[in-house]
């Protein structure tokens, strides 16, 4: 039986570094949803990098999270 791809909206990730509590290094991450799933990569990161100049804490990590559902 052949795999059906079934691709839903991504979401872009920025991981935020919000300094050291404890310790430990303290995280955040900020979610945007409805990504378009076949969005170029080099897009998705200079929106990232537009949303770090924004942002208060260093930014860690720009991530594009895929969705897509499997099926028969």
């Amino acid at each position: 039986m052949a795999v059906i791809e079934i691709n839903n909206p991504s979401s872009l990730k920025v991981k935020l570094d919000l300094g050291m509590v404890d310790g430990k290094t303290k995280t955040r991450i900020k979610s945007y949803s409805y990504l378009k799933h076949d969005a170029l990569l080099q897009d998705v990161y200079d929106v990232g990098e537009a949303i770090m100049t924004l942002q208060e804490h260093t930014v860690m990590d720009i991530i594009k999270q895929d969705n897509t559902i499997l099926g028969a």
